[in-house]
């Protein structure tokens, strides 16, 4: 008898998760059983309630605000993981918890065609999904990296290494971004409660050149995107990074390759 998966998503709010939707498409189209629940933890209660959650899973994906607080619970972690410094999918096993990085590869995916070699990014944000896009945009091979950000200290303190060169900045509205290749918005300014605020001014997004592409890790239409697509730019929004994503993890739990057929299947969930 084929093995029942039991999985799901941890977070603060989860209401708007299209994961459910997506991984159980997946494991259908992979011929498995299983479930995948959302996990809603106050920040105040985490500690009390994560050990049993854990105990109960066989794998979990991780969203805002614990990629970052999730790694003290694992046993083992990846190469990207310790790298990065933020994990997003975990494996239960006999032996222990393995933690993995798959918005790294979710983000390098979703970006095939576009060149950013020797290019310049500017990323607003520096949580758990920000640390991933800095090392994925490293090894795209950008150059320079602006990160944007509420608190220098903190995110100095947390920043991975690179060979690109990073420079902080406060995220105040004289930022100007002329000289960005690729604007990424790695916060959660945009949806749920936030979804009629922008994380930049639209008087900013108007700097930009007409050759830049703007990308929002959130999956739907937000204000920054339409802000940026009235200007003619290039925009793409965060819906395929969490389908690739979402394929990697389920490839990790099931040991099943990702394939374009796999892919397909969640997207059409998605849709």
């Amino acid at each position: 008898m084929s093995k029942h998966f039991k999985l799901g998503v941890l977070g603060n709010t989860l209401s708007h998760s299209k994961s459910p939707d997506i991984q159980v498409a997946g494991l259908e189209h992979l011929g498995f059983q299983g479930s995948y629940g959302r996990y809603e933890l106050d920040p105040e209660n985490f500690s009390k309630e994560i050990n049993q959650l854990l105990s109960e899973l066989d794998g979990l994906n991780v969203t805002i605000p614990y990629k970052e607080k999730i790694l003290n619970y694992l046993n083992k972690k990846d190469i990207l993981v310790t790298r990065i410094g933020a994990t997003n999918t975990l494996t239960m096993t006999s032996i222990g918890i393995y933690g993995y990085n798959t918005d790294h590869y979710g983000f390098t995916e979703s970006l095939k065609g576009i060149n950013l070699q020797n290019k310049t990014a500017t990323i607003i944000g520096a949580g758990g999904a920000s640390k991933a896009i800095i090392v994925a945009l490293d090894d795209l091979g950008v150059s320079n990296i602006n990160l944007l950000v509420r608190n220098l200290d903190k995110a100095e303190f947390n920043r991975p290494k690179t060979k690109a060169g990073i420079q902080l900045q406060l995220n105040t509205e004289d930022i100007e971004l002329s000289n960005t290749d690729i604007l990424i918005n790695c916060t959660p300014i945009g949806q749920g409660r936030l979804r009629d605020d922008i994380p930049v001014t639209e008087v900013q997004v108007k700097t930009l050149s007409k050759n830049a592409c703007v990308y929002d890790l959130i999956y739907n239409d937000t204000l920054l995107l339409k802000t940026a697509a009235k200007q003619g730019l290039k925009t793409i929004n965060g819906s395929e990074m969490l389908i690739l994503q979402g394929a990697k993890s389920l490839s990790i739990w099931t040991g099943v390759e990702v394939t374009d057929g796999l892919v397909k299947a969640m997207r059409e969930a998605f849709n």
